[in-house]
């Protein structure tokens, strides 16, 4: 389909506002270096950790699951083998591939 050349000034009138906009979006401060930028990011990050935090936390408790201090691989591993998982069985890919074939049926 060809389009006129209306619809192609009306498409180039739009981008250039969105192109405009985009720029006005990402431009630095005057004066402003990639430096301060990087360092403005990572001031916000900090300051909006506590709040990220206190609302994973509470999202967790709504879902009922227990905090709990994390275990190191060598750890899980051991606890694993004294439940009776072996290894070799490959039990969690096994299950992961079940649930693959199942979603393609």
């Amino acid at each position: 389909m060809a389009a006129t050349l209306d619809e192609l000034e009306r498409r180039l009138a739009a981008l250039e506002v969105e192109v405009a906009r985009l720029r006005e979006r990402f431009e630095l401060p005057p004066g402003g270096q990639p430096e301060n930028a990087w360092e403005e990011m990572a001031r916000r990050s900090r300051e909006s950790q506590p709040a990220l935090t206190t609302a994973w936390k509470k999202m967790l408790q709504d879902l009922g699951i227990p905090e709990v201090e994390p275990v190191g691989a060598e750890k899980l591993q051991e606890m694993m083998l004294a439940e009776g998982i072996r290894p070799e069985d490959n039990i969690l890919s096994s299950e992961i591939i079940k649930m693959r074939e199942r979603s393609r049926q």
